[in-house]
């Protein structure tokens, strides 16, 4: 006979578990690959593989950032298909000052709670990075 605490304890070993699945890959097109690539890296991104004509960048859980050479000049403005987040935003906001990296002041997204500045690449791509909203849940 099935013990009636069963499901919960599931249900609480299943929250304590990384999801399990991934957004493998998103990508963008850049000017100057290698220059694209030590940005992203000087963003805190883990670089995986640099060639001329693209580079591979890992991020927390797995996901790659592929930077293609653009044919012609990429578009600048901002990135609608993906965006960045971070476990400690002050700290993301130190790095990208630091470094000499064009951004905004921290703001707050008074619509999700999140906290959140923004980064402009070496081509014009302007990142949103975010404050984690992972609640302390693996990812």
């Amino acid at each position: 006979m099935p013990n009636k605490k069963t499901p919960r304890l599931k249900a609480i070993a299943k929250e304590q578990l990384p999801p399990p699945v991934a957004i493998g890959h998103v990508t963008l097109r850049v000017s100057e690959v290698s220059r694209a690539a030590d940005f992203y890296e000087t963003l805190g991104l883990r670089p995986i593989l640099k060639r001329e004509e693209l580079a591979i960048l890992e991020l927390r859980g797995g996901t790659h950032l592929v930077l293609f050479r653009a044919r012609g000049k990429p578009k600048a403005g901002p990135v609608r298909g993906f965006d960045f987040m971070v476990e400690d935003i002050a700290a993301a906001h130190a790095v990208v000052e630091g470094a000499g990296i064009r951004g905004t002041d921290i703001c707050e997204d008074h619509l999700a709670g999140h906290l959140w500045f923004e980064v402009t690449d070496p081509d014009g791509h302007v990142l949103k990075v975010f404050s984690s909203h992972t609640g302390g849940r693996p990812v």
